[in-house]
């Protein structure tokens, strides 16, 4: 079998929103294949370039496992339920990164709102850019170093944007568009799942925590990358434990899904400040306290 040009990329638990994902694709001259990993199991069958793995791993883990198998020589990541409102964008997408001049480039697309892109800090104007659903070559996703373990649902992928510029890799807007906006039949879609509204929070904080001091971005991580072990991979949500796995009962709600993450992240937060601290500036924390007493 030819290798395929683009491996698209998913932690995926929508069925019945993948296939609008694979129209809105269009045709592409490059070859294409969609891995995508998540719980349910779709129940019609997939087109012959389109894999399922089921697993109920934390979604941030999921969009490893799929990395793993990806055979492609760029690696494209979406949501399962994105559409792309471009024709040929991933032709558009792959032409943007073997023009571009820059080394091991980051390949975005855009919105349809007027700026068209996101940032790390949303309202400054003056924080990096990092686009969602964003392409990179495979060995560079790789040597990045994957998915950071310490992600449960979303921010996993700023925080390798992060990394990438932090290691010399220039930011490409391409001219391939995507639409937030679409409403599914009876229902909307998804965006605010409970999933999706428990972790935010907690990883949010953590990507702040790693690479922004006062509210300034730095490029300098706070703590080195932690990435997901090959043992039980598919199996096992790798700590911090995610929502799919724990999705029922006053214990799994409460306990496991609250107060245990909000510990966690506590923990990372201090653990982050620690490693940042300078004892060459302790004259001018020692002074400060002493002024805001």
């Amino acid at each position: 079998m030819k290798r395929p040009t683009v491996s698209i990329i998913s932690s995926a638990f929508r069925p019945e929103n993948w296939m609008g994902l694979y129209e809105s694709l269009g045709e592409n001259d490059v070859s294409l294949e969609l891995i995508f990993v998540g719980p349910n199991a779709p129940k019609y069958e997939l087109p012959e370039n389109f894999q399922f793995i089921q697993s109920n791993v934390k979604p941030a883990q999921c969009f490893e496992v799929a990395s793993r198998h990806a055979q492609g020589e760029f690696i494209l990541w979406v949501t399962d339920d994105l559409r792309y409102i471009t024709e040929r964008p991933i032709d558009k997408l792959v032409e943007a990164h073997r023009s571009s001049k820059a080394d091991n480039p980051i390949v975005g697309s855009r919105y349809r709102f007027p700026e068209g892109w996101n940032r790390f800090f949303p309202y400054d104007m003056e924080s990096p850019i990092i686009p969602s659903y964003w392409m990179v070559s495979s060995n560079l996703w790789r040597e990045t170093g994957g998915v950071d373990r310490r992600f449960i649902a979303v921010c996993w992928d700023m925080d390798m944007a992060m990394r990438m510029l932090a290691s010399g890799s220039e930011l490409v807007i391409s001219d391939v568009y995507v639409d937030e906006k679409i409403d599914m039949p009876n229902k909307p879609r998804s965006r605010g799942s409970a999933l999706y509204r428990d972790h935010k929070a907690t990883d949010r904080v953590l990507l702040d925590m790693l690479w922004s001091t006062g509210g300034k971005v730095h490029f300098d991580r706070a703590l080195p990358v932690e990435s997901l072990s090959e043992n039980r991979i598919l199996t096992r949500s790798q700590e911090p434990q995610g929502r799919w796995r724990y999705n029922s009962g006053l214990y799994n709600r409460v306990i496991t899904s609250k107060i245990y993450y909000w510990l966690s992240w506590k923990r990372q937060i201090i653990l982050g400040r620690a490693h940042r601290f300078d004892f060459r500036k302790l004259p001018t924390y020692v002074a400060r306290l002493l002024k805001l007493s």
